[in-house]
């Protein structure tokens, strides 16, 4: 809690419900009935001006940029008093639960941290909301229009005058105004979070719009079998089996030497694309996404891979066999624990190869793997309070979660770890093993008793990890066995400290939310997934089956349709391709001419091959002309705009809209969508609309772009039926409102 709400709280009680009763009460009028968003009050039913105060001097408006009379010296800035309902709050959400923003007559859009929100004594199902004004706001910038937002859901928007009162933008619905209603509304006693979670055990929960919205978040895309189950048993009972389900899994597939020349018998052009690219995993990726029963698992697997990523480009030309052990290890870890994540990927050799940490010597430590698997895979640049906002030193400044010399020490730990060798039966020869983990070796050399070590491969010095955990040096005099071991205890050690760091559960949680649900999650949603990250409810910390359940069943992520406008995700390549073909149930025979995977690197994502290390978009990429993180906005661009359109055209429009069309002998059956239930309704095109809305948008199109399809529908003939379906779908799939997944 601020300062300034702090002292609000304290001081300004007994005066605070005088002012609001002054301020409202002549304004009282018939309530609206009821509402799930959050409703801020304007002074009367023909006008939009806020029922605000500055908050130190319960002044109203207009208010200046910096508060006359402080409660902190340190922070000048105005604070503003909004008084509202409808906030459905959890048990024990405070201010980090709201998100604020305030838009100006530039179209300037200003987000507005929310410090204290509380019931008005007297009124306790009227809530005060204290909002801080923007550093960037500059000069009389007149009136602009404020919306609080909460778990997803944005209020009306209401007027207040900053150094002067009159301009700025329009009303979104002029001369309606949002008094307090007659009767005060009475206070609501919050649900826990348990008691959230608990409504989910029966299928009667939720609507079919949320459900449609969970199976985007929980699967590749809402296939139509699988809304019929979930409406028969329900998320949680839905959950429980994909917790259960058998991994689809990637092929098993046989080491190959690196020179596809030494093959015996040879290495035709068939062999070399089976053995010596990522076809076969990129095929198999679409075909579990399609059609595997695991579909949670291989969303939570994939989410890691854009979080703890290799490059197939960098092993071996892509070589497959090199790559499948870290996306089969991904996957069997998906609903395990997170500490065998962060161990298991240490020593998977396709990462000890990335990241260079096979191979790794005391005599010159390399620092790649010991930077990345903190500042990427665990902890983060910055210290993190446990709802996922940085820890600020007494100047503002942020707070580093590590140092050099923590980078420099942990690299030493990653000493000695080699990729071994096996014969494989194709070359009669020795290939690296990139099956078996990583192990601890001598490299053939002798024992060295100056350095403790063989070789000088091991680094057997005393090293400091995070939060001063000091490792003791090896004794001297110990066998290589002994060594080996010293060696296996300290990266456990390492592990360890990794994982209980208390920045571990709001990174993991704010990475999974941005993947799986939103990627501007507030401080609320960060904390309850830290919470679950941090105690499954049996004390054990790191359960990926309670994080994600946290994740999917928040009140944040659940809901009808999100009005927040900072809410959701764009679609991004994978996404977009597979959410398309299991809403229209495609079929595909995979093979790659015509798989749809053969698209995702037109659109920027070219699957299991990321670009650099941050995966294939950064993950702190932020919305042009916002302070908004939007990460898959990061592969956006005018180029692959107009190619995820060329995509949809491809799908639906071009050959008579029969998808990827078969061509023998390359492709069998090629791959096709069904449309035929859409079609039916085509003499119709109002109801046509209707039905994709549902579908595709679980009935969140806006009128105006309903409108504008229907139009565009109604003029192709009506003796069209499939020309008329087609195009529908087009201009659904490549708009804004679909492509930002909400």
């Amino acid at each position: 809690m601020s300062k300034c709400a702090f002292a609000l709280r304290k001081r300004f009680g007994a005066v605070l419900r005088a002012s609001f009763t002054a301020l409202v009460c002549g304004a009282f009028i018939n309530a609206f009935g009821a509402q799930t968003n959050p409703l801020l009050f304007s002074v009367s039913d023909t006008s939009t001006r806020a029922v605000a105060l500055e908050t130190v001097s319960l002044t109203a408006e207009p208010f200046s940029l910096n508060a006359g009379a402080l409660l902190n010296p340190n922070d000048p800035r105005t604070r503003i008093s909004l008084f509202c309902m409808n906030l459905d709050l959890l048990a024990g959400e405070t201010a980090n639960a709201l998100t604020a923003d305030a838009e100006d007559a530039g179209h300037v859009h200003y987000s507005l941290k929310v410090e204290y929100v509380a019931q008005v004594p007297g009124f306790e199902g009227i809530y005060l909301v204290v909002v801080r004004l923007n550093d960037s706001m500059t000069g009389n910038l007149g009136d602009v229009l404020i919306r609080l937002n909460l778990h997803g859901l944005g209020s009306n928007r209401v007027r207040i005058g900053i150094g002067q009162i009159g301009g700025g933008p329009a009303d979104d619905n002029p001369g309606v105004g949002t008094p307090a209603p007659q009767t005060p509304p009475a206070a609501v006693t919050p649900l826990t979070v348990a008691q959230y979670q608990a409504q989910f055990s029966s299928p009667s929960l939720p609507s079919d719009q949320d459900r449609r919205r969970f199976l985007e978040q929980a699967t590749w895309g809402p296939s139509d079998a699988d809304l019929t189950h979930l409406q028969q048993v329900g998320i949680q009972a839905y959950l429980n089996e994909q917790f259960n389900a058998a991994p689809s899994g990637y092929p098993n597939l046989t080491l190959y030497p690196t020179d596809p020349n030494s093959v015996i018998g040879g290495c035709d052009a068939t062999c070399v694309r089976d053995n010596y690219t990522l076809y076969q995993l990129q095929k198999q990726f679409f075909q579990n996404a399609l059609t595997g029963q695991d579909q949670l698992r291989t969303r939570v697997a994939f989410a890691f891979h854009q979080m703890i990523p290799i490059a197939g480009r960098d092993l071996n030309n892509n070589e497959a066999s090199w790559t499948a052990p870290y996306l089969r290890m991904m996957d069997a870890n998906a609903f395990g624990n997170f500490r065998n994540v962060l161990f298991q990927v240490t020593l998977t050799p396709a990462m000890g190869n990335y990241l260079d940490m096979a191979g790794n010597s005391r005599v010159a430590p390399n620092e790649n793997y010991a930077r990345e698997v903190m500042q990427l895979f665990s902890i983060g640049v910055d210290t993190l309070n446990q709802d996922g906002t940085p820890v600020l030193d007494a100047q503002g400044n942020r707070v580093p979660s590590y140092s050099e010399s923590t980078i420099q020490n942990l690299a030493r730990v990653f000493t000695g770890w080699r990729i071994t060798t096996t014969i494989v039966p194709v070359s009669a020869t020795a290939v690296p093993d990139y099956i078996t983990p990583m192990s601890l070796s001598n490299n053939g050399g002798s024992y060295n008793a100056t350095l403790n070590s063989y070789n000088g491969v091991f680094d057997t010095a005393p090293k400091t990890l995070l939060n001063g955990l000091n490792l003791a040096a090896a004794a001297p005099g110990l066998s290589l066995a002994q060594l080996q071991q010293y060696k296996t205890n300290e990266l456990n050690a390492a592990i360890d400290n990794l994982f209980n760091h208390p920045n571990t559960g709001p990174y993991l949680c704010i990475q999974l939310i941005h993947q799986l649900v939103t990627s501007n999650p507030s401080g609320a949603y960060v904390g309850r997934c830290s919470a679950a990250f941090a105690n499954n409810g049996s004390g054990v910390r790191g359960d990926m089956k309670a994080i994600i359940t946290a994740i999917l069943l928040d009140p944040e992520a659940r809901g009808d349709a999100k009005t927040d406008p900072n809410y959701g995700h764009l679609r991004e390549p994978v996404l977009l391709i597979t959410n398309l073909l299991r809403t229209f149930n495609a079929t595909s025979d995979f093979v790659l001419a015509s798989s749809p995977f053969s698209f995702t690197n037109d659109l920027g994502q070219d699957m299991f091959n990321p670009p650099t290390v941050f995966s294939y978009y950064p993950a702190d990429f932020s919305v042009a002309g916002t302070n908004l993180f939007g990460p898959e906005f990061g592969l956006l661009d005018t180029s692959t705009t107009y190619r995820r359109a060329n995509f949809v055209n491809t799908l639906f429009l071009a050959n008579s809209g029969n998808g990827i069309p078969i061509s023998s002998p390359n492709r069998p059956t090629g791959t096709q969508v069904n449309y035929s239930a859409y079609q039916a309704l085509a003499a119709n095109p109002s109801q046509l609309v209707d039905a994709l809305n549902a579908s595709m948008m679980h009935g969140t199109m806006s009128q105006s772009m309903k409108n504008g399809i229907v139009a565009a529908v109604t003029a192709i003939a009506g003796s069209d039926p499939a020309g008329r379906t087609r195009t529908a779908i087009y201009l659904v799939a490549t708009s804004s409102q679909y492509q930002v997944e909400r």
